[in-house]
């Protein structure tokens, strides 16, 4: 549907992002905010709006990006970068166990 076709990005965005970052740094502090100044719902859309702010314009830059670079090219760079962070990371554990 166009309701689909039009959301799709957004709310598949904003799912992941809900099960990734669940207990990251974010989610602390909005429950310490919470905890200091006693209004969970105002802490958390001030967050909220926060985190948007933030990335919300990096999503619709990765969806104009798509129309331009073919899903391959991106997923070879992303592998060759994950490769690479991959190696350094083993050579410094061997750096640190030798």
């Amino acid at each position: 549907s166009a309701a689909a076709a039009r959301f799709g990005p957004f709310l598949a965005t904003a799912i992941a992002f809900f099960f990734v970052e669940m207990g990251d740094k974010t989610q602390i502090a909005t429950a310490a905010l919470a905890a200091r100044y006693q209004s969970l719902a105002l802490v958390a859309l001030g967050t909220t709006l926060g985190m948007m702010v933030a990335n919300v314009p990096v999503v619709l830059l990765g969806e104009a990006a798509a129309k331009f670079v073919p899903l391959s090219v991106v997923r070879t760079i992303t592998a060759v970068i994950f490769v690479a962070l991959g190696a350094v990371a083993l050579a410094g554990a061997l750096a640190y166990v030798s």
